[in-house]
C-alpha cells in the first residue's frame, strides 16, 4: 500500500470525486470528474490513450460498428427528450448513434448511466475533445468506445481516451502500455497510459502523476501556477516531475487544510530534495512497491 493515507483525508474533501480504501484516488484527478484506482477490486478527476480505431473498436461483446437496440432493462423516461437511462458501459447497448456514458446530475459523482448522441466526425483516442455542460453530463464529441475525460472545468476541454472493454471481472485495454483505471467502477473506467514519475515520459506536455495503484499520463491544468510549494487541489494541479500532496510535508507550503501543495517526486537511489529539512521518504510502504517503481519517493519532512 503506498503512503499515501496522510494525506487522503484532505484531498478527499477538496476534490470532486470519491476515495478508495487505500486513500489514493483523491491525488489525481481536477474538480471535473471522480479520481480512481485500477485494480480489479478498486473503489471510486487524464490525457488521451494510444490510438484505437473508432470504427472498429470493440467494447466488451459488442462492435463499435453495430446497430444494438435497447435493453429491457433500460429506463427510457424522465423529462424533455426521452433519454434512456440505465445502459452498460462494458457491452455499450445503446441504439444505433449513442453511446452509454457515465453521468451525474447530484454533483460530486457519477451516479448513473445514459445514452448520449455520437456526433459525426467524432474524435479519436488522443484527440482534444469537448464535453458539453462540463464533465457531469456524459455528453462529448469523442467516439463510441471512448469518452472525454481530464476535463477543464472552465473550457471543458479534455482529451478522448478508450474506455475499457470487457467485463468489471475481465477487462482489458487496446494497448499493452494502458491500464484500466476506475473511477466510478461499473459506470466510469477509462484506458489511460502508463508512465515514470521519475523520467515524466508522457507525450508533449502531459504529466506522468500516480493513480491509485498505477502511474498514468494525464493533461496538466496547473497552467501558471503549480510550481514547487504551491497550493494545489489535484493531481494535474502541478508542475511535471511534481505530486499535490500534504502540505505539512513541508515548511514552504501554506498550511491549508482544504488544498495540497506541490511537492517533489525523488528517486530513493540519488535523492535530492529542495525544500528546507526535506528528505527523499519511500512513496510505497516497505515490500509493497512494485518493481518498476521501488525507487520513486517524494520529498517531505523527516517522520
Amino acid at each position: 500500500m503506498k503512503n499515501m493515507s496522510l494525506f487522503a483525508s484532505v484531498l478527499c474533501g477538496a476534490l470532486i470525486g470519491a476515495c478508495s480504501d487505500d486513500g489514493a484516488s483523491a491525488l489525481t484527478q481536477p474538480a471535473s470528474q471522480a479520481d480512481a484506482t485500477s485494480s480489479g477490486d478498486a473503489d471510486p478527476t487524464a490525457a488521451g490513450a494510444p490510438d484505437t480505431t473508432g470504427a472498429t473498436t470493440e467494447t466488451g461483446d459488442v462492435s463499435a460498428t453495430d446497430d444494438v437496440a435497447a435493453t429491457d432493462d433500460m429506463i427510457s423516461t424522465t423529462g424533455e427528450g426521452g433519454e434512456i437511462f440505465n445502459c452498460d458501459p462494458w457491452a455499450q447497448d445503446c441504439p444505433a448513434g449513442l453511446k452509454c456514458m457515465a453521468y451525474t446530475d447530484e454533483g460530486d459523482f457519477f451516479t448513473g448511466t445514459k445514452c448520449t448522441p455520437v456526433v459525426e466526425n467524432p474524435g479519436q483516442a488522443g484527440d482534444v475533445c469537448h464535453a458539453e455542460g462540463g464533465w457531469s453530463t456524459g455528453i462529448d464529441d469523442c467516439d463510441l468506445g471512448l469518452a472525454c475525460w481530464n476535463i477543464n472545468p472552465e473550457t471543458h476541454i479534455g482529451a478522448c481516451a478508450a474506455l475499457c472493454t470487457g467485463t468489471m471481472d475481465a477487462y482489458d485495454c487496446p494497448s499493452d502500455a494502458e491500464v484500466c483505471v476506475f473511477w466510478v467502477p461499473g459506470l466510469a473506467h477509462v484506458c489511460l497510459q502508463t508512465c515514470d514519475p521519475l523520467q515524466q515520459d508522457c507525450p508533449g506536455t502531459q504529466l506522468c502523476n500516480v493513480s491509485g495503484e498505477n502511474f498514468v499520463c494525464m493533461l496538466d491544468w496547473s497552467f501558471d501556477e503549480g510550481q514547487e510549494f504551491d497550493a494545489c487541489n489535484s493531481g494535474n494541479g502541478c508542475d511535471k516531475g511534481l505530486v499535490c500532496w500534504d502540505p505539512t510535508q513541508a515548511i514552504e507550503c501554506a498550511q491549508d487544510q482544504n488544498a495540497g501543495c506541490c511537492l517533489a517526486y525523488c528517486d530513493l537511489t540519488a535523492p535530492q530534495c529542495n525544500g528546507e529539512g526535506a528528505e527523499c521518504k519511500p512513496l510505497y510502504e516497505e515490500g509493497q512497491a512494485p518493481p518498476e517503481y521501488a525507487n520513486v519517493g517524494i520529498c517531505g519532512l523527516p517522520g
